[in-house]
């Protein structure tokens, strides 16, 4: 303890409050935002309180909140805040064995019930702040909380002003592209840091959408990159190896091309001792022919044999165009204008990626990969230049974004309809709305 002129002790201040008993986070969000009323302002003791700086919110392990500035009394205290429902919590949490929490100042909390003390017995100083919460604030929470609404603030949000709702979408579009690159690093661990390797295995993920996602990856897992491009100059063996690795060489066909593919293949699995998924993986449910796996295959297999080293030419190409180019003009076999599947004739010209699954690969690889490379070099060009592509790019179109259509929040862009993709999946579906400057908005009205 020292007077008002002399240094601070670093110490740590922990809050508790009273209408929402249960709800740690929202008396976190009440602290943080000083949503409570402060005049006379004073601990269960009697002793007089002024809060100069509630701190700063701590996600991790610790006291709640760090480097608060506080006055008990005369005497000014700079440290942590930790926040409770009751104050028999501090027990129940185990602090009182826990030297960390020795330097604790002030316990706030909704409910004062029990006396706190630290481990070596001297007792901390309470703030009930249950009863200084308005009413208002907790009414709001409560009906967000309470929401059976596809979204908690569905009948609210289309009155928020546009320009408010883009500036908080624009932080969460960072955010899920934050969370991707995590994704993309733990994939580039796997192959040693390649970043070549990394884009192979998630680019051809990506080449099977959502229905196939599984087996293309499990595909190019299981046949390297390093091996493909020991064939790039021979499109014919590149074939072979992607639908003999993808199980579709087994049986007996009675085409030529399939039986020369099988023929191939069998050569270059022994050669290789390569092993190949399971063909039942595979799916073609409520598919369009232009989505068949085996389409998508030999677009896949065109791909590589025409773009050797693809993520190094992205990284260093400018203009978003010619990156969505490297995807036009494949070069498949003849046989597939003819065919939708092995000895399956049809009336089709398949071979071109429309324009919708270009989007869908430069929304959800080129972009992604462009900012996490540009976030692990340090690089802010390649970061901007993802969001430049997000932002250029058409919107998606799925039962998300036109959900927020029909409820007055229109898409416009990829960078757009990401944001709402992330905003419904981590905030919405979850209700933090304490976390979402969305629902921060309303709270606080």
């Amino acid at each position: 303890m020292v007077p008002l002129n002399h240094s601070w002790v670093v110490s740590t201040i922990i809050l508790i409050p009273y209408h929402v008993v249960n709800n740690e986070d929202f008396l976190h969000f009440i602290w943080k935002y000083r949503l409570y009323y402060t005049p006379g302002l004073t601990c269960t003791s009697g002793d007089a309180l002024e809060i100069i700086h509630p701190g700063f919110h701590n996600l991790d392990a610790g006291p709640d909140f760090c480097d608060a500035k506080i006055r008990i009394g005369t005497i000014l205290w700079a440290g942590n805040v930790e926040i409770h429902c009751r104050s028999s919590d501090w027990n129940r949490h185990q602090h009182q064995v826990d030297q960390a929490y020795d330097n604790v100042i002030l316990h706030v909390v909704s409910h004062h019930d029990h006396k706190i003390l630290r481990t070596d017995g001297t007792e901390i100083s309470v703030l009930e702040i249950g009863h200084l919460i308005p009413k208002d604030i907790s009414k709001n929470y409560s009906e967000l909380m309470h929401s059976l609404k596809w979204i908690p603030c569905e009948d609210k949000i289309s009155h928020l002003d546009s320009v408010y709702i883009h500036s908080s979408l624009s932080g969460i579009l960072i955010e899920r592209l934050e969370s991707k690159s995590e994704q993309i690093y733990r994939v580039l661990s796997e192959v040693r840091g390649s970043w070549d390797d990394a884009f192979y295995i998630l680019l051809a993920r990506n080449f099977g959408f959502k229905t196939n996602a599984l087996p293309f990856e499990m595909l190019a897992r299981s046949l390297p990159k390093s091996l493909i491009a020991r064939y790039k100059s021979t499109t014919f063996q590149i074939e072979s190896l992607i639908f003999g690795q993808a199980g579709f060489l087994e049986g007996k066909f009675k085409d030529e091309y399939p039986n020369l593919l099988k023929q191939e293949y069998n050569y270059l699995q022994k050669k290789h001792g390569l092993k190949p998924i399971d063909k039942y993986l595979w799916k073609y449910m409520r598919l369009r022919p232009g989505n068949f796996s085996t389409i998508r295959l030999a677009q896949f297999a065109a791909l590589l044999s025409s773009s050797n080293h693809l993520f190094a030419r992205i990284i260093e190409e400018t203009e978003p165009d010619k990156i969505a180019r490297m995807f036009l003009n494949l070069n498949l076999n003849d046989y597939w204008n003819r065919h939708y599947r092995f000895d399956k004739e049809g009336n089709y010209s398949l071979t071109a990626i429309g324009e919708e699954a270009i989007n869908n690969i430069l929304i959800n690889t080129v972009a992604y990969f462009l900012f996490a490379y540009g976030l692990r070099t340090g690089s802010e060009w390649h970061r901007d230049r993802a969001i430049f592509m997000l932002e250029g790019l058409k919107s998606e179109q799925n039962s998300i974004i036109r959900r927020f259509s029909k409820i007055g929040i229109k898409s416009d862009s990829s960078a757009l309809s990401q944001a709402l993709i992330e905003l419904k999946k981590s905030y919405c579906d979850q209700k933090k709305c304490l976390s979402c400057m969305i629902g921060i908005k309303f709270l606080r009205k």
